[in-house]
């Protein structure tokens, strides 16, 4: 009803990854080049991680997408790496890359085969290798200590393998528990919710790429605020209760979305999270890894 009511050639805020409706803040550009040009590089690992619908799988989709365009790069992705042992995982791996799986079914021979294809693609083809895995909070220790293991193959400036886990701040949680692992990080982007100017932008961008026309905002100041609160910054739950905002705005014969329509559907979603009373940070990213280390346990080891 309502993208008939508000004159929209198109619903604006369908779940899905339609590139005609992905939005870019300044931080969001900022991680995706910092990402893309860190897988690129064969700099081995890089972490994402942010609350659910912070917007990491479109992050990921983003730095993809350039990657995939581009003859010296062969790209892979897990979107569900509940893997049971490593067993599975290393078929998981060989099996997104379309390498030859061997026809010996042990570890080693896995790791063996993974490990030839990967010095091939380098080697005979110029491609560096690049895995995308999302959901990586479902990893246990013991596939983490899996992955850790393929970034020891590289050549003498890079890795054979780049290596991107997006999850949520449990992944985190458990690099820290994970020393040897988190001390590979090369790059960690922490997802923060959108600014309240952020969010208004992102609404009006997926507004006007669906069709609507009028000059203002269906938005009150007011309704877009409370919007942006009671969404907690996150931009998955910021298009699903704009949605809805409009649908009950649409029933009632209005034309214009207020407070009351912001309040009414929010009250049908499930889970809503605190509300936001201050503009969250942007984006922060880091280099180092997770764990902070006294200067003297540097000492330690020289000595």
């Amino acid at each position: 009803m309502f993208v008939e009511t508000f004159g929209l050639r198109r619903d604006p805020f369908l779940d899905t990854a339609d590139p005609a409706f992905y939005y870019e803040t300044i931080s969001c550009a900022h991680a995706k080049r910092r990402l893309t040009e860190c897988l690129a590089q064969g700099r081995g690992l890089a972490v994402v991680v942010g609350p659910i619908g912070a917007g990491k799988t479109t992050l990921l989709n983003a730095a993809q997408e350039p990657l995939l365009e581009d003859q010296r790069f062969l790209v892979a992705a897990v979107l569900d790496p509940s893997f049971a042992d490593e067993a599975e995982l290393l078929d998981g791996i060989i099996g997104a890359f379309g390498f030859d799986a061997p026809a010996d079914s042990s570890v080693r021979a896995r790791k063996d085969a993974l490990k030839r294809a990967l010095f091939s693609a380098a080697i005979d083809d110029g491609r560096q290798a690049v895995l995308f895995v999302d959901e990586a909070q479902t990893l246990s220790p013991q596939l983490l200590e899996s992955l850790r293991g393929l970034l020891n193959y590289q050549l003498d400036d890079r890795k054979l393998l780049s290596i991107v886990l997006a999850g949520q701040p449990e992944l985190a949680a458990a690099l820290r528990a994970q020393p040897n692992f988190s001390d590979r990080i090369a790059l960690l982007l922490q997802l923060r919710p959108l600014t309240e100017s952020e969010a208004a932008a992102m609404i009006d961008h997926r507004l006007r790429h669906a069709g609507y026309a009028r000059p203002d905002s269906p938005f009150s100041a007011a309704a877009a605020a409370q919007l942006w609160r009671r969404a907690g910054g996150l931009p998955r739950r910021l298009t699903v209760l704009a949605r809805e905002s409009m649908e009950e705005a649409a029933q009632n014969g209005r034309t214009s979305v207020g407070e009351s329509d912001v309040a009414a559907a929010a009250a049908n979603l499930i889970g809503e999270p605190a509300v936001l009373e201050n503009p969250p940070a942007a984006i922060a990213d880091r280099q180092e890894p997770l764990p902070t280390m006294p200067w003297w346990m540097f000492w330690r080891r020289a000595s």
